[in-house]
């Protein structure tokens, strides 16, 4: 890999930022503060809901694009630290592309293919690209990917409240170093995103990004709501997870 390893730099057109693009940019940045790590995956296949649910379970959230195009705005849009190019993605050529991002900035670059023999797959390993998975694409498969890479995401996963700890990465909640009964995956999420801004409140908005990514819009307040009440009740008075009308959530823990 050549040049240094720094923060990804955003792609950003000359002058001001148009409104609308600055509301994009602010999101996707919401995004990450709530829930961690970003990943972009840039493939015309359809997006795999599974691997978005094992990857948000380490405390990484994927943001899937079907084109080149799409994925330049979408990559000065999040500054992801890791982008996974599939060969063959329409739009700007995929080494072009991979080019181009090298260029204003260092991300970790992952390759995909149906055969790494495949010679797409070598252009972009030449272009700067560090690793290679095969498509469709497997959680384990992914994740030991990004826990190899220079932008390791473990730390993301990591989040401590006072005597709770959550470890994304072991899927794992410990009270003062005694380890929780498991909590299903929702219930995890949820509480990881209170976690990482206790005991500030998280509003409804930021927890359906948060838990559903960019299916978000098909999920509504109750269904947080639902979920907020079953953490609740898990947690047993180990946290506190209030409601506050019209704002949104807080969790509070007592040391």
């Amino acid at each position: 890999m050549t040049g240094s390893l720094r923060r990804a730099q955003p792609i950003a057109p000359d002058g001001p930022l148009p409104a609308r693009h600055r509301a994009m940019q602010h999101a996707a940045h919401r995004w990450v503060e709530v829930a961690g790590a970003d990943v972009l995956v840039v493939d015309p296949d359809t997006e795999q809901p599974e691997l978005r649910d094992a990857m948000a379970g380490h405390g990484v959230h994927l943001t899937w694009v079907s084109s080149t195009t799409d994925a330049l705005v979408a990559y000065g849009r999040t500054e992801p630290r890791t982008v996974v190019v599939a060969a063959g993605t329409p739009g700007l050529a995929p080494v072009d592309f991979v080019t181009a991002i090298r260029r204003h900035g260092s991300p970790y670059v992952i390759a995909s293919g149906d055969s790494l023999t495949d010679p797409a797959a070598g252009v972009l390993l030449v272009a700067g690209a560090c690793a290679w998975l095969p498509r469709p694409y497997a959680a384990d498969d992914l994740w030991e990917a990004l826990s190899t890479s220079p932008y390791a995401t473990g730390s993301h996963g990591r989040v401590v409240v006072g005597p709770l700890e959550l470890d994304a990465a072991a899927y794992r909640v410990a009270l003062a170093g005694r380890r929780l009964p498991d909590l299903p995956l929702k219930e995890f999420e949820l509480l990881r995103a209170l976690m990482l801004r206790s005991p500030d409140v998280v509003c409804d908005a930021d927890l359906l990004a948060a838990l559903w990514g960019s299916e978000a819009s098909s999920h509504g307040t109750r269904t947080v709501a639902m979920h907020a009440t079953r953490l609740r009740a898990r947690l047993g008075g180990v946290a506190t997870v209030r409601r506050i009308r019209g704002r949104g959530y807080a969790l509070s823990v007592e040391d």
